[in-house]
């Protein structure tokens, strides 16, 4: 493994690039485009280390096990001394503790506080997870894709982590439809492994809440957060990048896009977990998926409108301009 000249001190700063928003939003693509970049590390998400790498040792992104991957070996011999790290299912319980009907309550500082305790441990053992690939890699910016705002509200408590933040956002129907599908999450032709389906009610449900989170707890400091829409990134996706670059200061000479909508895949992608779109290489074409607009139910439509079109209209989906270009 790459390991750059010039050493980094372990009271720096880490970088980490927080991919914010629901599921089925588009992140991963997001994700593995950023990975390409150098001095970008792409990890992707990494709050499912504990449960899918260190428990299950589910497959990383470069198609091996987690715990038979050498990227991921040498990260964790760094931060833990091995993969026999002896906390991993109090990490595991601690991560899926802090739930995101919790974060309104950080809001009152005694219980702030007292979170703060109750996690020390944990974040104690992210700081040292997230350092240990910045060490081993050399990596100005960690690419973080884990999406959920309580897990991104517990890594801007770490004090040595600078938490810049991509809050992406997609159509709620689109969101809704892909939730509701059967879709591959890992590639075992043995053992397949399928993602959680949901009806358009909960999908709702679960957009209207990561969405409003990521905005009220993840924009703290503004000039390091910023919105993107899944849906203008796939427009402009150089220029979607570009603004990502300028929000974390980086810039990048070579950007691995080789025409207006399609990419080239080429850096090992070592993501811990996410959609099935991580194991992708060589050129990836960027287009939307509309098959909501004709396959999904007429009444599941209406019923994700009725429920969250507030954030739809705030994020600019019901204009006049959406109408016509998007639908």
């Amino acid at each position: 493994m790459e390991r750059h000249v010039g050493a980094i001190m372990n009271n720096s700063k880490i970088k980490v690039l927080y991919i914010a928003g629901t599921g089925r939003s588009g992140s991963t693509i997001v994700h593995n485009i950023l990975g390409q970049i150098d001095g970008f590390s792409a990890v992707g998400e990494l709050r499912y280390i504990w449960e899918r790498g260190f428990i299950k040792n589910a497959l990383c992104g470069c198609g091996v096990s987690f715990q038979e991957c050498e990227f991921w070996r040498a990260v964790v011999r760094e931060a833990f001394g091995g993969m026999d790290h002896a906390y991993v299912h109090r990490m595991s319980g601690l991560t899926a503790s802090f739930r995101i009907y919790h974060l309104p309550l950080t809001l009152i500082s005694h219980v702030r506080q007292r979170l703060a305790s109750r996690l020390s441990e944990y974040l104690d053992s992210l700081e040292k997870l997230y350092r240990a690939i910045q060490t081993t890699t050399g990596s100005r910016v960690i690419v973080d894709s884990s999406k959920f705002p309580q897990y991104g509200y517990a890594v801007r408590m770490i004090p040595v982590i600078e938490l810049y933040v991509v809050h992406l956002t997609r159509d709620s129907r689109a969101v809704a439809y892909s939730r509701s599908r059967k879709r591959l999450l890992e590639p075992d032709p043995k053992n397949p492994e399928y993602m959680e389906q949901e009806n358009p009610i909960r999908a709702s449900l679960r957009w209207n809440a990561r969405n409003l989170t990521s905005e009220m707890h993840l924009r703290q400091t503004p000039v390091r957060y910023m919105m993107l829409r899944y849906e203008d990134f796939i427009d402009e996706p150089e220029a979607s990048v570009k603004r990502i670059l300028s929000l974390v200061d980086e810039t990048a000479v070579d950007l691995p896009f080789v025409t207006e909508h399609a990419v080239e895949i080429t850096k090992t992608n070592h993501s811990v977990f996410g959609n099935v779109v991580r194991f992708q290489t060589g050129t990836v074409e960027l287009k939307l998926d509309k098959e909501w607009k004709m396959k999904m139910r007429r009444p599941h439509k209406i019923a994700v409108l009725a429920l969250t079109w507030p954030l739809l209209l705030k994020y600019g989906y019901l204009m006049k301009f959406h109408n016509q270009n998007r639908e």
